[in-house]
């Protein structure tokens, strides 16, 4: 994705368009939110105060499975997509509207790749919440994340951006272990409470 980019970034207003890319990724994340936050609405009116237990013990359970993998301690394949997001949407779509669209497809969550099992609980913590507006901000706030990655890593890069792309790469496996390590605590956070 920086690689692809990158240099459209340096073609148009950097600022606008990293800016758009950065809003799709909400747009994209609240849009994942608000149909997992129907499903919980559902499971609300089904199990009704049930499914805050329901909650509380898959969530964390979930977390501690998927902190296990990203920590290494279980060498297990990691479920992911192999999709990328297409490289021709800034040609078919416009420069600005592919941008855009690539910031969205980042924020939906479960399309294009993912690189810590993690994050794949959050859409279930995000459809067990059994509110829309916590499903909404907790997809959101990671379609925010994963675009302002993007945008980090091309602010970063200068103009080498195959260097960028090579520098994320190497730093996965120790950003596994922090999102890993995280997903723990948060585990842990979830149960005392």
């Amino acid at each position: 994705m920086v690689g692809q980019i990158g240099p459209l970034v340096q073609v148009g207003r950097k600022n606008t368009a990293l800016a758009l890319h950065v809003l799709g990724g909400v747009v994209g994340g609240a849009t994942t939110g608000v149909v997992l936050g129907f499903a919980g609405l559902l499971l609300l009116a089904a199990l009704g105060d049930t499914l805050d237990t329901v909650f509380a013990i898959v969530v964390p359970v979930a977390l501690l499975y998927a902190a296990s993998i990203d920590l290494g301690l279980l060498p297990i394949r990691q479920i992911t997509s192999e999709r990328q997001t297409p490289g021709a949407w800034p040609c078919a779509l416009g420069h600005y509207p592919g941008i855009f669209s690539w910031g969205f497809d980042l924020g939906i969550g479960v399309t294009t790749r993912i690189p810590y099992q993690s994050l794949l609980v959050l859409p279930l913590a995000a459809t067990l919440s059994g509110n829309l507006p916590t499903a909404v901000a907790i997809m959101a706030v990671y379609g925010a994340s994963r675009a302002v990655a993007v945008v980090a890593a091309v602010s970063a890069a200068g103009e080498d951006f195959a260097a960028a792309c090579d520098a994320i790469q190497t730093r996965v496996m120790p950003l596994k272990r922090v999102v890993g390590a995280t997903a723990l605590v948060i585990a842990a956070l979830i149960v005392i409470s």
